[in-house]
């Protein structure tokens, strides 16, 4: 790994610990002070994608992908359905919002927030999909086997 990707890595893995502290404060403050459950369990959702991604990114920068390649794939699925998942929710909340003729509510059931976190969800599902298809294709570029066959196997 070069500097420049050493680097890289390290402005992710910043980025994606950003945002699992964001989500897992924003699950508590939403949950408990503003009774807002919807938006509260979104940004914990929120939360657990953006840990995932910031556990594919430490075990790129400890080396650890190289010998469970095979790990990438159900990452990346997870990832798209993250992202399934965020716009669902994201066309859901904001269509309640403007049937309901919601105006933007932080204490109770304010669904424009909870679109922004559903937002955020597809956003940390993108990212854990996309770095997982970025490392699995480094490894397998790198040690010329087709990328659908695990290390173990040959």
């Amino acid at each position: 790994m070069s500097d420049e990707g050493c680097c890289n890595v390290k402005v992710r893995i910043i980025l994606s610990a950003i945002g699992v502290i964001v989500g897992l404060s924003v699950f508590l403050v939403f949950g408990i002070v503003y009774e807002n459950l919807s938006c509260a369990i979104w940004a914990l959702i929120s939360g657990v994608f953006a840990s995932l991604t910031l556990c594919t990114h430490v075990k790129y920068a400890r080396d650890q992908w190289r010998t469970h390649t095979e790990y990438l794939k159900p990452m990346m699925f997870t990832g798209c359905f993250g992202q399934l998942a965020g716009v669902c929710g994201f066309v859901a909340y904001i269509t309640l919002a403007s049937v309901l003729s919601q105006g933007l509510l932080v204490r109770g059931p304010g669904y424009y927030l909870t679109s922004i976190w559903c937002f955020i969800t597809w956003k940390w599902g993108f990212l854990l999909f996309y770095s997982s298809r970025y490392y699995r294709r480094c490894y397998h570029d790198n040690t010329g086997l087709p990328s659908d066959v695990p290390y173990e196997k040959v």
